[in-house]
This record gives structure tokens, sequence and C-alpha cells, in this order.
């Protein structure tokens, strides 16, 4: 069923993606919520937080509106890399019911914001690749991770990231490090900035230090929640090691630059470790590599049966939990 679908051509799964996005979107647009806020929000976020406070229904419109954006460009990069062929569109199908597994969260959050810039860094990290100087998308990535991390703070560790990749590409020269560094700290340096002209840099470092450095343990979360979390968490896993390990047959330039989202999930582990198992970041945070690999586990691997039925398996979850949810 779902590799019928991958096949069936872009109009018909952009017919899927639109009557998706209206089946599970339309309780969010009649009983909008106000916009999610934590401990780790960034200055940018807090920013837009003080202007659509008041207006929910205009926090919920933005929300989907920058999830249809993370979708298709997230289509894009992945058909541009060569990934998948030009008619899939199943990574944004599936970036979609990530995003609205659950109605209390369909609203907007500091990820969504921050999401836009994450895959700009993605995709430049990506196209680094076989070339001699790659300064240009080296600076891009690190800059648009900076900027990120002024939306949510923890998104700072998604340096590591990008020194991980130069080691994947097997790239040593210090310049390439110090051009990410550099491109990094540019948005922070402006920042920190703003805050001394307006004499609140000892308030501002502290709100940084705090949303970096958390090793409380996070609330026990809901059984819904937990199940969730621990299934998308299983399917992670399983589709990663088997699309990892079915790209060994693909074109090099390929396995390298699958690895850029692998790098990208150790990270995210990484991160989440440090900064207290903050429950919406490890849930949206995953959805960009999870995409790739399930998409990838009905693409790369000969025999597919086993993991049509891990996805449709997932997928009755995904409505079960909507329905329970909503009951409830």
């Amino acid at each position: 069923m779902l590799k019928w679908i991958s096949k069936s051509g872009t109009i018909f799964q952009f017919t899927t993606f639109v009557v998706l996005l209206i089946i599970t979107w339309f309780s969010a647009f009649m009983n909008p919520l106000p916009l999610v806020q934590t401990p780790a929000d960034g200055p940018f976020y807090s920013l837009l937080v003080s202007w659509l406070m008041p207006y929910p229904l205009l926090s919920v419109s933005i929300a989907l509106l920058l999830i249809v954006i993370q979708a298709f460009t997230l289509f894009y990069v992945f058909q541009s890399n060569g990934f998948f062929k030009r008619g899939n569109f199943l990574p944004a199908i599936i970036i979609l019911l990530s995003y609205s597994w659950n109605g209390n969260y369909q609203t907007l959050h500091a990820i969504l914001p921050a999401g836009i810039l994450i895959i700009i860094s993605l995709t430049s990290l990506m196209r680094m690749y076989g070339r001699t100087t790659a300064y240009h998308q080296l600076f891009t990535a690190s800059f648009s991770i900076g900027i990120a991390a002024l939306f949510y703070t923890p998104l700072a560790y998604l340096m590591i990231m990008v020194w991980l990749t130069l080691i994947t590409y097997r790239i040593s020269a210090w310049r390439e490090y110090a051009v990410s560094v550099v491109g990094f700290i540019l948005p922070v340096i402006y920042y920190l900035s703003w805050l001394f002209w307006f004499d609140k840099l000892p308030e501002g470092l502290n709100l940084l230090s705090h949303s970096l450095f958390n090793f409380e343990l996070a609330p026990r979360l809901s059984p819904v929640n937990t199940i969730w979390l621990s299934v998308s968490a299983f399917i992670m896993l399983v589709t990663m090691i088997a699309v990892l390990n079915a790209m060994n047959d693909k074109l090099i330039s390929l396995r390298r630059r699958s690895w850029v989202l692998m790098n990208f999930s150790v990270t995210v582990l990484i991160l989440i470790l440090l900064t207290g198992w903050p429950f919406l970041s490890a849930n949206y945070l995953f959805i960009f590599p999870l995409s790739f690999f399930i998409t990838g586990s009905l693409t790369f691997i000969k025999r597919k049966f086993w993991f049509e039925m891990l996805t449709l398996s997932y997928l009755i979850l995904f409505v079960v939990i909507r329905v329970y949810v909503a009951i409830s």
C-alpha cells in the first residue's frame, strides 16, 4: 500500500497531503490553543510570543504555514540530493503527520521557526560534499544554527553535528573548523551586543546558561506521550539501521550525505541528555531524519514487507492517539 502511494504520482500524493492537512488541523482552528512556552525558549521566540499571545488563531495559522514550508522544503532537499525519485512526496506527508500527532500541541512553538533554519543547515552540509572549497556552505550551516539557537537555545549543540559532518567528509583542515565557529558566533555576538547596549547582559547570559545546561530530570510524561515517543524512537532506530545498511550499495556521495542525518540524530540525543529531556524538542527534532529513514526503508530495501507493516502500524497508532485525545 505505502509502496503504491510512493509511486502513485506527485498529484495524488499532494492531494493526500492536503486531505490529511484538513483532517488533522480542522480542530486546531476551531479551538485554537495559545503558543507553547518553555524555559529553553530563545530571545527571538520570546519576542514572537509577546506579539502573538493575544491572537491564538494567528499563532495556529503561522504554525501550520511553517510546517507546510518545512514539508515542501525537505521534500525538495531529498529530491535534489538524489535520495528519492522526483515523484516521491512521502517525506512531506510523514512530516505533516509527525507534527500533527497530538492536538494539544497544534500551535506555535520554538522548534517550528527554528526548523526552517535547521533544514537550511542540513542542506548546506549535504552540498559541501565533493567541493574543494566549501567555506560558503559551511558558514551558511553554522550561521543558520546560530540563529536557530536564538529561537530555541539548546539548538546551539547542533554545532556538534557540523563537526561530526566534517569528520564524516574526512575534512581535517583547521580553516573549516574556524569558519564554522565564526559563522555560529556571529548571531550570538549581535545578540550579546544588543543586551550590552540595553544594560541587560548579566540577565541575558544567565538565561542562556540555564537553557544550555539543565541536568534536572523532566516531569514524568503521560502514558500517551510515553507510548508515542517510545514507538517513534523504536521505528527511528530500526529504519535508520536498515537504510544506512542499504546505502552501502549506493554511490559514495549518497552515503556520505545520508550520514549528515545520522550525525544530526546523534547530536539531538546529546542535546536531550544535557538539557533534561524536553519532550517537544525531542519529538519534533527527530522529524527530519524520521521522514528520511521511513521513506528510505520503503524505497531502498528490496524486501519491504515488514517495513510496510511497521509503518502502517505506526500510522494506525497515530489515528488511535488522535481519537483518544479528542475523546478524552
